[in-house]
């Protein structure tokens, strides 16, 4: 009896020995982002501009991390817009949460996701977008399906994303899936020296 379970506590043993050497995950530190130095090559007014976010709107952000832009989403849209701040990792949650209330942001409300579902409310979004996430996105077609679900018919869906997926139509995988998920590709804007800015709506 005592040789077969040996080599099992042996075996547990050194597995646990492993991992006291194996770097633990870390929390990511929104509060440490400089978001002028993201404004500096990203302006989030000049894509706002440019994916046509106005005063009034009720918006979304899939992957909102620590609210560098879907802040001044809410500061665009204004008190009779709103913001939907979604992502799906607990640090960025709390982090957003923490920002709302101390920053006194009063139309923007913070909102759990899935890999697939951003959970926003259905038909009554003027505009969702993503700002470098959708390299992120594990299930892309899923998650836009989803995205298109929260649309209102005329609304709009907007990626900002770097330019190594700047191809021809044929080849470039985000108007590909984007196609898959419902959406036609309405233009690319490509001002900004890092990112482009695709800009879809809902396929007629």
């Amino acid at each position: 009896m005592r040789t077969k379970i040996f080599p099992s506590i042996q075996a547990l043993f050194l597995c646990l020995c492993f991992l006291a050497f194996v770097p633990q995950a870390q929390e990511y530190d929104w509060a440490a982002i400089n978001e002028e130095d993201f404004e500096s090559f990203q302006p989030t007014g000049q894509i706002m501009d440019i994916i046509g976010i106005k005063e009034g709107m009720t918006v979304g952000e899939v992957g909102a991390g620590g609210g560098r832009v879907c802040v001044r989403a809410a500061g665009r849209v204004g008190p009779t817009g709103r913001v939907y701040a979604n992502d799906i990792t607990a640090s960025a949650l709390e982090y957003m949460r923490n920002r709302v209330k101390r920053e006194k942001i009063m139309n923007m409300e913070v909102i759990e996701g899935t890999l697939t579902d951003p959970r926003f409310p259905e038909r009554s979004l003027d505009v969702v977008f993503l700002t470098n996430t959708y390299r992120h996105l594990d299930k892309p077609v899923e998650i836009l399906k989803n995205i298109a679900r929260s649309l209102n018919v005329k609304g709009k869906l907007g990626i900002v994303e770097s330019k190594r997926y700047a191809r021809n139509a044929e080849s470039n995988e985000i108007i590909n899936n984007a196609a898959l998920a419902g959406f036609e590709l309405t233009k690319v804007d490509k001002s900004l020296p890092r990112d482009d800015i695709y800009v879809f709506r809902i396929q007629n």
